[in-house]
């Protein structure tokens, strides 16, 4: 099983389109346990520092496979 990180990110902005607002954007990397799923969170979120960008995590398990 690993863990894979979705984030919802927001953008503050009055001139953008409603449905260009925010985007639900699964990571292609992949984590070992949910630790370090939280910790390539924080690391996303200490590196974007706008004011303006808004945005929430979720990790989640699954059971990759390769066919």
């Amino acid at each position: 099983m690993k863990f894979i990180l979705i984030l919802f990110l927001c953008i503050n902005d009055p001139t953008l389109p409603v449905e260009s607002t925010c985007i639900l954007q699964p990571l292609k990397m992949h984590f070992d346990s949910m630790e370090e799923c939280q910790l390539g969170a924080k690391y996303i979120y200490e590196d974007i520092k706008d004011p303006n960008v808004h945005m929430t995590s979720f990790c989640a398990q699954k059971n990759l496979t390769t066919a």
